[in-house]
């Protein structure tokens, strides 16, 4: 018979993520495929700022069940940051940023406060391969 392992916290978060399944929503983080893609930068830098711990249902009754317990953005005891908290937290607060479907936010630093998170980032715009030329000016 063998030996079940035991699971510390980072494999039970990632054994409850529904592995095989489809999935509807907004992934967290992601990263591409290591290859070449078009894409153009926004000048501008954004500031988003949301809480450093809380709980999801206090900050978003009509979207989080109480069941969705409550997130500590970087554990310091364990010295984790648990990223999928991210996306989580911007919708709970009413921050994911309003982006078209060709749109992305790239996080460009994390600055972490007493009781906030600050996010630093930038749109980026993904072109299909023939806007790469139209563009390129």
């Amino acid at each position: 018979m063998a030996k079940r392992k035991k699971m510390n916290k980072m494999d039970v978060s990632l054994q409850d993520s529904g592995f095989g399944e489809i999935q509807i929503g907004t992934p967290p983080m992601a990263m591409f495929p290591a290859r070449n893609f078009s894409f153009k930068v926004a000048k501008e830098e954004h500031k988003i700022t949301i809480p450093r711990q809380g709980n999801y249902h206090e900050l978003d009754p009509d979207f989080f069940p109480e069941e969705a317990g409550d997130f500590k953005l970087y554990d310091t005891d364990n010295n984790i940051m648990y990223l999928p908290s991210l996306t989580k937290i911007l919708f709970a607060v009413k921050k994911y940023p309003d982006l078209k479907s060709n749109q992305l936010f790239m996080p460009i630093a994390l600055r972490f406060n007493d009781d906030t998170v600050d996010i630093i980032g930038q749109v980026i715009e993904m072109l299909l391969p023939e806007e790469q030329t139209s563009t390129a000016k």
